[in-house]
Parts: C-alpha cells; sequence; structure tokens
C-alpha cells in the first residue's frame, strides 16, 4: 500500500492571493495548489496554465484566488485503489488531488509517477543480447576473448587509428595515458575549469598538478589562450575536453602544445563522433580518450578506450593495463601496473554498439534539430553552441538560462520540469569553486556556464514527441515566469 503523501504544502484557502499562489507554485510542490473553503473542502485548483491565463486576462496579483481558481477539475477518492486513481490521468489531467469522503484532499497523484522521462539511457536494441549470450555459452567471460579484440579493431577502424586499447573505465583512459606519458611528481597538466572531476582527479593520482584553465563562451571549452598562459617550465601536458559533445578548438591548441613540446591526452569521454574541421575528436592529441559509461552515446555500461597513432605508447599502455606483465612472459612484471582491462562481456556489448555508431548518430541530429526549432525563439533559452568548424554530436543536449529573460533561473526551471515528469542535469561545478582543487583565480566563463547550464533528456532512442512534450514544457513555464514577473508592479495592498 502506498503512503499518502502530505499534501498541505499543496493547500491554500480561498482567500489566498494570486501572489500567494504563485509563491507557494515557485517552491516546487508538484506544479498545483488545491483551493479550500473554510471548512477545509476543495473548491478548486491553480496550475502554471490556469496563473498564467488568470494574469492575462487582466487579474492582477492582490486578487483573491478565489476570483480565478479552476472550478472544473477531477478528483480521486482515498476509498479508492491507486490504480483506479491512476486511470483518470490522462494527457490533459495531470494533477490529480484525492479527496476524502467530505472531499477535503489528503494526497496527490502526478503525471510523473506515470511517465518519466530520463536524461540518458542506454539503447540495447541490436546484437548486445545475441554477443553476451555467445560469451556465456563460450565461457570466455573474462578479459580474454574474441569480443575485445573485435571490439578494439572496429574502434580504430572507425578513428581511422592503428591502435585502440579497452580498459575498465573512462577515468582509467585518462589515468593509463597519462603515466605511460611519463606524467609524475613535480609535473603540471593544464585542465579545463569547467570539466567532470575525473580529468583533474587522475593527474592527481599520478602525483601531478591540475593546473586549471578557463573555457570560453562560444564552445564551452578549453581556451586557448588562457591554457597558453597557464603555461610554466613544469607543465608537460595538456588535457583538452570536448565538453557535452562540443569539440575544442584543436588547431591552436595542437600548436601551442608543439611550440613548448607538451602532450596532448584528449578527453573524448562525451564526444565520440565530433568532429573537428572534418576530423573525429580523440584522434588529433597523442592519446585519445573515451568512456563507454552507461548514459554514453555507446556504452558497456561501464568501459573506456585509449587510442593512439604511437605504436610505442601503445605497447606501454597494453602492458601497464595487465598489471605492468610482459607480453610474451606469462607473470613476468616489467613495471608496477594496473588492473584496468575490459572483460569479453563488456567487449561484446561494445561492439554491438559500435555496429550502430552511424545510426546514433544520425538519430541525434535528428533530436538535435527537433529540439532547435522549437527552443530558439523560448526567451531566455540559449542554445547549445556549435562551431562552424565543428560537428557537435550533442552528447546532452544543453542549454544556458538567461534568468533576466525567463523569468526564472536554472534551478527553477529544473524543478519545475521535474514536476512534469522531466529528468534534466544541471551542469558540472567549476573544479576551482571545489575542495580538492580550490583556486582564488577567476575563472568568469566556467562560473557563468555553470550556473546557468542544464542538460535536457538526449538518449540515442528519445521519441520525438517526447522531444516536443520537453519543448512544450520549457514555453509554458518560461511564459508563465515572465507574465508574473511583467504584473509583478501592479501588486497592491492586499484588500
Amino acid at each position: 500500500m502506498t503512503t499518502p503523501r502530505d499534501c498541505s504544502p499543496n493547500v491554500l484557502p480561498s482567500g489566498a492571493t494570486l501572489q500567494e499562489v504563485l509563491e507557494r507554485l515557485n517552491r516546487g510542490i508538484g506544479g498545483v495548489i488545491f483551493i479550500v473553503d473554510a471548512a477545509g473542502v476543495m473548491v478548486g485548483l491553480f496550475t502554471d496554465g490556469d496563473t498564467r491565463r488568470a494574469l492575462l486576462g487582466g487579474a492582477l496579483l492582490s486578487d483573491f484566488a478565489g476570483q480565478h481558481m479552476n472550478r472544473r477539475f477531477a478528483a480521486g477518492r482515498a476509498s479508492a485503489s491507486r490504480q483506479e486513481n491512476l486511470q483518470l490521468l490522462t494527457e490533459r489531467i495531470r494533477h490529480l488531488p484525492i479527496l476524502d469522503e467530505v472531499g477535503r484532499p489528503v494526497d496527490l497523484i502526478t503525471w510523473s509517477e506515470m511517465w518519466r522521462l530520463p536524461v540518458m539511457e542506454p539503447s540495447l536494441g541490436g546484437n548486445e543480447l545475441k554477443y553476451v549470450s555467445d560469451c556465456l555459452a563460450s565461457g570466455w567471460i573474462s578479459s580474454q576473448g574474441q569480443y575485445v579484440r573485435k571490439f578494439e579493431e572496429t574502434f580504430a577502424e572507425f578513428h581511422g587509428v592503428p591502435h585502440a586499447l579497452t580498459v575498465s573505465s573512462g577515468t582509467t583512459a585518462l589515468h593509463l595515458a597519462l603515466v605511460a606519458l611519463g606524467i609524475g611528481p613535480g609535473d603540471e597538466v593544464i585542465v579545463p575549469d569547467l570539466t567532470f572531476a575525473a580529468s583533474a582527479n587522475v593527474v592527481i593520482h599520478c602525483g601531478a598538478t591540475p593546473v586549471l584553465a578557463d573555457v570560453t563562451r562560444e564552445t564551452w571549452t578549453l581556451d586557448p589562450e588562457d591554457f597558453a598562459r597557464k603555461i610554466t617550465p613544469r607543465t608537460k601536458a595538456v588535457m583538452p575536453v570536448h565538453l557535452y559533445g562540443h569539440p575544442c578548438d584543436m588547431d591552436p591548441i595542437m600548436e601551442i602544445a608543439r611550440r613548448h613540446q607538451l602532450f596532448v591526452v584528449e578527453d573524448n569521454a562525451e564526444a565520440l563522433g565530433a568532429r573537428y574541421r572534418g576530423q573525429l575528436t580523440g584522434t588529433f592529441g597523442d592519446v585519445g580518450c573515451f568512456s563507454f559509461f552507461a548514459n554514453k552515446v555507446i556504452t558497456t555500461g561501464e568501459g573506456g578506450m585509449v587510442t593512439t597513432r604511437d605504436p610505442e605508447l601503445a605497447h606501454r599502455m597494453m602492458v601497464l593495463r595487465d598489471h605492468g606483465m610482459e607480453k610474451t612472459r606469462r607473470y613476468w612484471h616489467l613495471v608496477p601496473g594496473f588492473n584496468y582491462r575490459m572483460t569479453n562481456l563488456q567487449a561484446a556489448i561494445g561492439l554491438a554498439q559500435m555496429e550502430r555508431i552511424e545510426r546514433f548518430l544520425s538519430r541525434r541530429d535528428e533530436i538535435v534539430a527537433r529540439y532547435d526549432v522549437q527552443l530558439r525563439h523560448v526567451p531566455g533559452i540559449v542554445l547549445p553552441p556549435r562551431a562552424a568548424w565543428a560537428r557537435n554530436i550533442h552528447w546532452l543536449y544543453s542549454i544556458l538560462v538567461d534568468p533576466a529573460a525567463a523569468g526564472l533561473d536554472r534551478d527553477a526551471l529544473a524543478s519545475r520540469l521535474s514536476e512534469h515528469g522531466i529528468e534534466t542535469r544541471a551542469f558540472f561545478y567549476p573544479l576551482h569553486i571545489m575542495p580538492p582543487y580550490l583556486n582564488p583565480a577567476a575563472f568568469p566563463n566556467s562560473t557563468a556556464l555553470s550556473s546557468q547550464g542544464l542538460s535536457l533528456p538526449t538518449a540515442n532512442d528519445i521519441r520525438l514527441e517526447d522531444v516536443d512534450r520537453v519543448c512544450t514544457q520549457i514555453a509554458e513555464i518560461v511564459q508563465t515566469s515572465r507574465v508574473v514577473r511583467e504584473h509583478a508592479p501592479a501588486m497592491g495592498p492586499r484588500a
């Protein structure tokens, strides 16, 4: 039996003002307010749409709620089963008050309990089950087996590089690359301030120091000019991160790195299939590092890959990946290596995923186009970057929310979308404000982007109708917020 939720925050008396209704709605309490009479009996309700229509119709924020509430509402019965009440929800009825025998609200059921759109989920409709079943039937389930080799070969061929090595995660890919390049104590590695923490963590795990550089407002990725400013005699490498699927501006980054004889380790965890001036990301630097976590473009559950054109570097990474063991002399260890291997089971899934990579990428183009068309004219919503030289694969379709134009901030929009069953994700915190990487320097671009950035549902198999639903909700929420702000000066003293 489901315990009824406490719906008292959703209840206001009919003598409350529209101002009070809106203030309560903005707290994120399920997207609905129940209006009750003196006996506590429900007589009407308000949603975002109801308040917007009232204000556009000439209502003042000082008006009593009872003057403008929606009196024609559907309601469930506390004596009915939850399944019976759930069946009353429809595309039109998204908030269902549950009333006791007298008519007092005692519970609330929302559409989000029936329908929740995740920000990302894997697409496993290809040969994944077939290949995994083959692994189980053959008994080859550890890091030995044909699927590891096939996955590596397919991945290398896709990227046009001679060497690709599977690893246990995107993080271990980065760590393996740095260790193989000789990064250690006393060294510095330049890392963008706006990135997932793993980019900096692996530098610290090597005993080296991550040096933070700002990103650009235009691409959200490493600013080449700030990168150049941060180089010192101790700098040994730079780690450009192709953030949220948009490539870094690699020509100036590579030129600066060559001039200062720095290694380049590309963090391509979020940008498989992205291109810079026609060339796939992850193929510019000394090593490209990829992640196959469950929320990535392709997945193996957990897992990653390193790519390189350098055969000696590939060999060092291969040895380090497997406990530092010499390949031609079993149990003879050349260096204290790691257990960073991928299992045959994971590689089987990865191979099946790579068989559909072009389909995934073209589908993402459709999803992005759908978002673009519907969101480009919503006030305060800034679309994702797309430099002329870039193919942004939009790992997550990510927008910026300008509070001044949208009428609400990023977190408020995320909260309101959650009430409609739509999962979103705020941008990463800038590294420089978190305890392990504290830096008093100013990073104005990463700070601003982090506070305004919001990622929307972008799964490979998301339905276009669900994209439409997300866009409709964003447009309605922004419109309501702007209407409320425009009417705020009309708020007079309560009668």
